[in-house]
């Protein structure tokens, strides 16, 4: 092999799949397991209290809306009043009324509560013990003196008192977490107490999700602000206290616990609400296969770093390929219509063979590019030919209406005049050799034109036309103003109609014609209806279509010119053609005004 193997493309190639792709996937495998457990472990923990905290947080959350209840019911004014009432609710109409009310009320805050099913009961003093699910029951008040909650929800004087596990007959399915409270403790005794209850599963865990969570290794407990446990795993309300009693902190704040002897990570969160805890234990038996899936996850980072060398190797191998990068290059010009460029052929090889046939390629599309412009030269002079054809047989077909309705409603007294002025107009209209005509001539057609209009309309349509002399000489399309003027006439809507023909000249050399009338208007709306659709196929405003017009307008002047159109309801219209000024002049006059 020669010494400067490494100099040819496939030695570059090799070095750098050992410079950019073997030796730095070496050095990260080699860093990856010689990282030390305890990093993973206090990744492990810290993970782990984030899921504690957020359990904690949606716990926390729950209580505060339970104790959001408590104060809508200590609050509540009806509720209060009733409680004071001495009358007999089963008696009088006023007090059964309040105890309808109570009775709704506390059905509302047990749906409104989550889970939409709270136990809601409140003791009134009197007796009576009014719920959700008994409505009111007689009670003894001596018997409840006897319970443990009673006498502290009174030494309380209107603060909650929380309990977990309670057990109600109604709820034998689930055990409840319960918060009573006196209600206006201000006053001596108070005016009642209220007591609302919601399923432990609704608030901790349910007894399926803590066997599943026993399984993994991870052990959850409720304790109370003295570590006592109050819910949680069979084997840590055993346990639970003692393990937190004895509980250390490593240098790196991660707490740990023994219990039976088996070293556990233990995560702890206290709920403002109530100022319990909720700890979680992880066996560290189970660390080693959360390990493992850490591992795992290490190694999907090594295999994106090995999959990001490995793109840096091709984009190194991109530039060994410079010639393709030229024909890339020059690929793009032509895709933007620079077909003279040509690709700088070196060698003999593969590359060199394409650019011979790339530029071959535009070569060929030069002459392509120049046959389909000639084409489409014709093809726009022979639209504009369809699109003038268009306006004939459609105003003749207008016109000669008009004069069979004055025929028939005249008696023939002014057909002699129309038909005169309709001969003019075909003179006109059949001069089919004359694409451009001056604006002398077009006027002098618009004329002829409204004059056969004020017939048909009684002389109820006027028009006015002020155009410097100056300008009469001007290149205009043929039939350009007519169209306007029928569309003024069509939808000024209202009579006597009067239409005004100006024309200027502005400083970027553009001809102004505006016509003005002065009927209806149209609304802004109506407006950007007949502009969308002088910008869409096939689409007609009135007549021959204003689309028209502006089609043959801007394939003769270019996409710069075309009409525009104002208009103020009640005020009128103003149509505006915009066309550059060209000065149109006999074969034999050598100068021109453009």
């Amino acid at each position: 092999m020669p010494k400067s193997w490494f100099v040819s493309l496939r030695g570059k190639i090799i070095v750098s799949l050992i410079l950019f792709i073997i030796v730095p996937v070496v050095v990260i495998v080699y860093r990856f397991y010689s990282s030390t457990q305890s990093i993973l472990e206090n990744q492990l923990y810290q993970s782990n209290q984030t899921a504690v905290e957020r359990k904690a947080a949606s716990m926390n959350d729950l209580l505060a809306s339970v104790l959001r209840g408590s104060n809508w019911i200590v609050n509540d004014i009806e509720i209060s009043k009733f409680l004071r009432d001495n009358t007999n609710w089963t008696e009088e109409y006023e007090s059964y009324y309040n105890y309808t009310l109570l009775l709704n009320k506390l059905d509302n805050i047990s749906q409104i509560l989550p889970g939409g099913s709270a136990y809601v009961a409140l003791y009134d003093f009197r007796g009576y013990t009014h719920s959700t699910w008994a409505h009111t029951t007689k009670t003894d008040y001596a018997t409840l003196r006897q319970e443990q909650w009673f006498d502290r929800t009174i030494q309380l004087q209107g603060l909650p008192n929380w309990m977990v596990p309670v057990r109600l007959p109604e709820a034998a399915d689930e055990p409840l977490l319960v918060m009573t409270r006196l209600l206006n403790g201000y006053r001596q005794n108070g005016d009642g107490t209220m007591w609302i209850g919601l399923p432990v599963g609704t608030f901790f865990y349910s007894d399926a999700e803590l066997e599943e969570q026993a399984s993994q290794g991870i052990y959850m407990m409720l304790a109370d602000g003295n570590g006592k446990p109050l819910l949680g795993d069979a084997g840590m309300l055993q346990h639970g206290d003692a393990a937190l009693a004895d509980s250390r902190v490593d240098a790196r704040g991660n707490v740990h616990a023994a219990i039976g002897g088996e070293p556990y990570m233990v995560n702890s969160v206290t709920l403002p609400v109530t100022g319990w805890s909720l700890v979680q234990f992880v066996d560290q038996r189970e660390f080693a296969s959360q390990l493992s899936r850490e591992r795992n996850k290490s190694t999907l980072w090594v295999l994106f770093w090995f999959s990001l060398f490995a793109v840096a190797f091709i984009g190194l191998t991109f530039q060994f390929t410079r010639p393709i990068k030229r024909l890339v290059k020059s690929m793009n010009l032509v895709g933007k219509g620079e077909l003279q460029t040509e690709v700088t052929i070196r060698g003999r090889d593969e590359m060199a063979m394409l650019g011979r046939n790339f530029n071959k390629m535009t070569k060929r599309l030069q002459e392509l590019v120049t046959h389909l412009s000639e084409e489409q030269m014709h093809k726009q002079k022979a639209q504009f030919q369809a699109l003038q054809a268009q306006i004939n047989p459609h105003f003749l077909l207008n016109t000669m209406n008009s004069i069979k309705w004055m025929a028939i409603l005249s008696g023939a007294k002014h057909v002699s005049d129309m038909l005169t002025k309709l001969g003019k107009l075909l003179n006109y209209t059949m001069r089919q050799q004359e694409e451009i005509v001056t604006l002398r001539d077009e006027l002098n057609y618009l004329q002829v034109y409204m004059a056969l209009q004020e017939i048909r309309y009684h002389d109820r349509i006027s028009i006015a036309i002020n155009v410097p002399d100056d300008l009469m000489d001007a290149e205009i399309v043929k039939f350009t103003l007519q169209p306007i003027i029928e569309n003024s006439i069509i939808h000024g809507k209202q009579f006597p109609l009067r239409i005004a023909v100006d024309a200027r000249r502005d400083k970027n050399g553009m001809l102004h014609i505006d016509v003005q009338d002065d009927g209806e208007g149209m609304s802004e709306e109506t407006i950007r209806f007949v502009s969308e659709q002088m910008n869409q196929p096939h689409a007609k405003f009135s007549g021959i279509g204003m689309r028209n017009v502006n089609d043959r307008i801007q394939l003769t002047f270019g996409a710069s010119s075309g009409i525009r159109i104002r208009s103020t309801e009640g005020q009128g219209t103003l149509v505006t053609v915009i066309i550059p000024y060209r000065r149109k002049v006999a074969p034999d006059d050598p100068v021109a005004d453009r």
